[in-house]
């Protein structure tokens, strides 16, 4: 069907451009109930996603471009389907540009050869060492868990000469604990996905989210602070995968002036008082949750330095806004990398200081950077003391924090962000109940 679809767009004299991707998935899911595989499922599907660009005249008379697109599944008609992207294409009018050529593309990890080999056998290892790590914890019961593996197989062809293929992998674990002490029980969520099954720390999980759930049983109220607070491993990820990196250092946000950042300026307003900061933007990290040969435009994977010493080096842009800001274009914005700090972790666990376990949600505003993100478990560490607390809201700005920011030198991967494993904080607000801690 893909040769179908290229010859019906090359037979096309109404359009200026176009791509076609073929995408075929193919997965395994494994659900169980406690000491019990539930269900078992096969799943697989394909679909065409085509993109179209013309060039028509606008309301001045002078050229403009306009794109649309069409998704067809196996057995469609393709004739239909394409009128309707083209005179969807036809209806916008936007300043010309080009799309991309073909370029050498890069070898990029991002398929599992466990999964590639045996989904089956690789959930199944999941599933077992989920079971062995829960048998560990007395306290602890699993309720339920799911494991999902999913191949995926991208074939792009465009007008411009790209023929390019891709294959990657993604594993999606999710489970619940029971967790009971005395008479009182409370629930443990846990969620992950990553490339690659290995990567898919079980053990360390298990028992980190059991201690979360059974330190929930000794909560207190959420206490008022204004001081150091600490984020570690995937909470840290969470708060850098935010979208304000991802939106402020965006080549449409910039063309759109809604992106205030300047290119060899600081991205910061104010100095600095912490380290330097360093962020790439990479479709290269190994196993990275979005590694990848290509984009859907088909512009290969870069690992782009974003910020260097807290100066912004260039903007994420697909082909368009790239032409548009006379950039090179960087493809999607990918994962996060984030060098190691100058710190050891526990330097930077200094007394006293809040820590962030797990938010109910981070959501900051995407321009401005400002959040107010309610806080599910959190820890205040003061005169020797580690107090679980529930509730309160972590309140702040995620560049003004990134401006008084410590780094721990130790380093971890979380899928779609690696670096340091712990940051400190300067100064954020915790917004609690009662006096002053």
């Amino acid at each position: 069907m893909l040769e179908e679809i290229v010859a019906a767009l090359r037979a096309r004299s109404d359009i200026f451009g176009w791509s076609v991707r073929e995408i075929s998935r193919s997965g395994v899911q494994v659900y169980m109930v406690p000491e019990a595989v539930e269900a078992r499922r096969d799943v697989a599907d394909r679909r065409y996603v085509i993109d179209v660009v013309r060039h028509t005249p606008g309301a001045d008379g002078s050229m403009t471009a306009g794109s649309g697109n069409v998704t067809l599944l196996p057995g469609d008609s393709v004739a239909p389907a394409l009128e309707s992207a083209v005179i969807m294409a036809g209806l916008v009018h936007n300043q010309i540009y080009s799309l991309p050529l073909p370029h050498e593309l890069p070898e990029v990890m991002s398929a599992d050869p466990a999964i590639l080999s045996d989904a089956d056998a690789t959930l199944d290892t999941l599933l077992s060492r989920l079971e062995a790590a829960v048998a560990l914890l007395p306290a602890v019961r699993l309720t339920a868990a799911e494991f999902a593996s999913e191949e995926q197989q991208v074939h792009l062809c465009s007008s411009t000469g790209i023929d390019a293929t891709r294959t990657e992998t993604l594993v999606t674990a999710e489970w619940v604990l029971l967790c009971r002490e005395g008479d009182r029980e409370t629930e443990a969520f846990v969620e992950m996905t990553r490339r690659r099954a290995a990567d898919i720390p079980i053990e360390a999980e298990v028992a980190r989210r059991a201690q979360y759930a059974l330190d929930g049983l000794h909560t207190t109220s959420p206490p008022q602070w204004s001081g150091p607070v600490v984020l570690r491993d995937d909470t840290l990820a969470t708060f850098l995968h935010g979208g304000v990196l991802q939106t402020l250092g965006s080549g449409q946000a910039k063309y759109s002036e809604a992106s205030p950042w300047e290119l060899g300026q600081s991205v910061f307003g104010e100095a600095v008082q912490g380290e330097p900061l360093f962020v790439f933007a990479t479709r290269q990290l190994p196993y990275g949750n979005h590694a990848e040969r290509f984009d859907d435009e088909g512009l290969p994977a870069q690992r782009v330095p974003l910020i260097v010493d807290n100066v912004l080096q260039t903007f994420i842009t697909d082909q368009r806004y790239a032409d548009y800001l006379q950039l090179a274009p960087t493809g999607n914005f990918g994962d996060i990398e984030v060098p190691a700090g100058t710190m050891s972790a526990g330097a930077l666990l200094e007394e006293p200081y809040v820590e962030v376990a797990t938010f109910s949600w981070f959501n900051p505003d995407e321009i401005s950077g400002d959040f107010t993100s309610e806080i599910r478990l959190g820890y205040l560490h003061a005169d020797g003391k580690r107090l679980p607390f529930k509730g309160g809201a972590l309140v702040g700005n995620v560049l003004q924090a990134l401006t008084n920011a410590h780094w721990s030198a130790e380093t971890g991967f979380y899928g779609d962000y690696q670096g340091p494993t712990t940051v400190r904080f300067g100064q954020l607000t915790v917004a609690g109940e009662g006096e002053q801690a």
